[in-house]
């Protein structure tokens, strides 16, 4: 679980689990009235990585290249 404090005077506005905040979410602190703006850190990708030439660390299979006499 992470605590989102308010940035101004720390006051606990609220806790999540991890990758829970999706958007961009806007709260505003009950003690001291700052705005509080929250974004994602790493947005969630369902996309894998493309493995560079000769790289199999991504678990995909290269081509192999015909050899030349």
């Amino acid at each position: 679980m992470n605590e989102i404090r308010c940035g101004s005077c720390r006051k606990l506005l609220m806790k999540s689990a991890d990758r829970a905040i999706v958007g961009p979410v806007e709260i505003k602190c009950t003690r001291c009235g700052t705005l509080n703006n929250l974004r994602p850190i790493e947005p969630f990708s369902d996309r894998h990585e493309r493995c560079t030439q000769g790289e199999n660390s991504c678990g995909c299979i290269s081509p192999k290249r015909a050899s030349t006499a």
